[in-house]
């Protein structure tokens, strides 16, 4: 599982972390006062403002990626987004914000760890759950000219599997970008699996695009998309050199998202 309907499942947990930050901070809220601001409009703009941090700090430590495509700066979907400095950015903006209100520091400093704790917990709870649910499955897939293809074996080697369709607009946006990875990065095996395409329509699409690509499998059966319980394309999955999960996103990936899992894998 990796959303919630067309919701990804890090946005449901950031939400679900900041509604339990307000029922906190209204648990301790101080009767009102005069031009006092309410303690879940101070929560809402910490997570605003977090996450608008934790984004600008995922593109100036990948900047040359997004130098090389400004536009891969409003596909928030890549996932590109650094967790430490958007809580330093919403706790330093609190700190700030309450220095005016101190009646107020007790219930928002209580309603964001409590927020913080939860979205933390959820996440790594999800990423156990998915790691002890998911592996490479063992299937036999054909290559492009027809030969018999493992699909677990990973050669010792990280694995990156993208599972995709000449169909898929988003699939065809990053293939590129998948390309010049798999050129780039010789120590992770990178596997594209077709889901339900015959040969020839994946030749005639690799083709028309000039991609270069390396272990292009055929799935006519969508088999890997079931073992894998995926269920929307392009899905990318993340696993080590023994096959465990280490890393699932669902949509379309960026350069500079791409790479920050690549080097999560090392």
């Amino acid at each position: 599982m990796s959303s919630v309907g067309p919701v990804p499942l890090g946005v449901v947990w950031v939400l679900l972390g900041w509604l339990l930050a307000i029922g906190v901070a209204r648990w301790w809220q101080p009767p009102p006062q005069e031009g006092q601001p309410k303690p879940a409009a101070m929560l809402l703009d910490m997570v605003f403002l977090g996450l608008l941090g934790g984004r600008l700090g995922f593109v100036v430590l990948h900047w040359r990626a997004y130098a090389d495509d400004p536009w891969a700066l409003l596909r928030l979907g890549d996932g590109g987004f650094l967790p430490v400095v958007a809580v330093l950015v919403g706790m330093g903006w609190a700190a700030w914000r309450l220095r005016r209100w101190p009646a107020l520091r007790r219930p928002v400093w209580a309603g964001a760890v409590a927020g913080i704790l939860c979205w933390v917990g959820l996440s790594l709870g999800m990423a156990h759950l998915q790691q002890s649910r998911i592996a490479l499955p063992a299937v036999t897939l054909q290559s492009l000219q027809g030969q018999p293809v493992a699909l677990a074996d990973t050669e010792g080697k990280p694995v990156v599997v993208n599972l995709w369709a000449t169909w898929c607009a988003p699939c065809r946006r990053e293939m590129p970008i998948f390309s010049a990875a798999q050129q780039r990065e010789p120590n992770v095996r990178f596997v594209f699996v077709n889901q339900g395409e015959s040969a020839e329509d994946v030749q005639q699409f690799l083709s028309s695009q000039k991609l270069v690509l390396q272990h292009v499998l055929l799935d006519p059966d969508s088999l890997t998309a079931e073992r894998l319980q995926v269920h929307a394309y392009p899905t990318t999955l993340f696993f080590d050199s023994r096959g465990r999960l280490q890393g699932l996103h669902m949509g379309e990936l960026s350069a500079a998202g791409l790479q920050a899992r690549l080097d999560a894998l090392r």
